[in-house]
C-alpha cells in the first residue's frame, strides 16, 4: 500500500495540498481526522499515514471523515486497501463522521456496510450516522 511511482503528480512533481491527515494515537488505537479531498492524487497521504501506524503496531484506526467534503473511487480503493491491511495484521478500521457525497458513494457501492463497523458480522450503521 506504499505510493506507486506511477501516482499521478502536480506539474513540477509536486503532490496536491487539498487533503489534510491528521494523526492522534489514543489508549489502544489512532484517531485518523481526514480534512479535504481524498482521490487519486491524495490516497497517498492518507495509505502512508495509516502504513506508520500499522508499521508501529496500532491495531485499530478510526478515520474520522466529518471534514472530507469529496472522494472518488481511488479514495474508496485506498480506504478499503488499508482496512484490508489491518485485516491482515489482525486489526481493524472503521470510518466516522461520513456524510455528503463520501456518503453517497458509500452508499451507492455498498462499501458504508464494510468500512462503518468493527464488527463485519454487525448489522451496520446507516449511512451518515
Amino acid at each position: 500500500m506504499t505510493a506507486d511511482e506511477s501516482t499521478p503528480r502536480l506539474p513540477g512533481g509536486r503532490t496536491p495540498d487539498w487533503l489534510t491527515v491528521l494523526v492522534e494515537q489514543r489508549d489502544g488505537h489512532a484517531l485518523v481526522r481526514l480534512d479535504g479531498e481524498l482521490d487519486l492524487l491524495t490516497r497517498p497521504r492518507l495509505s502512508a499515514a495509516c502504513d506508520a501506524l500499522l508499521e508501529r503496531g496500532v491495531r485499530r484506526i478510526v478515520i474520522d471523515a466529518s471534514g472530507l467534503s469529496f472522494s472518488d473511487c481511488a479514495g474508496l480503493s485506498a480506504l478499503l486497501g488499508v482496512q484490508r491491511e489491518a485485516w491482515r495484521r489482525g486489526g481493524s478500521l472503521v470510518l466516522t463522521g461520513v456524510h455528503g457525497m463520501p456518503a453517497r458513494l458509500l452508499a451507492i457501492t455498498g462499501a458504508a456496510a464494510t468500512l462503518m463497523t468493527d464488527d463485519t458480522t454487525a448489522p451496520a450503521p446507516a449511512v451518515g450516522e
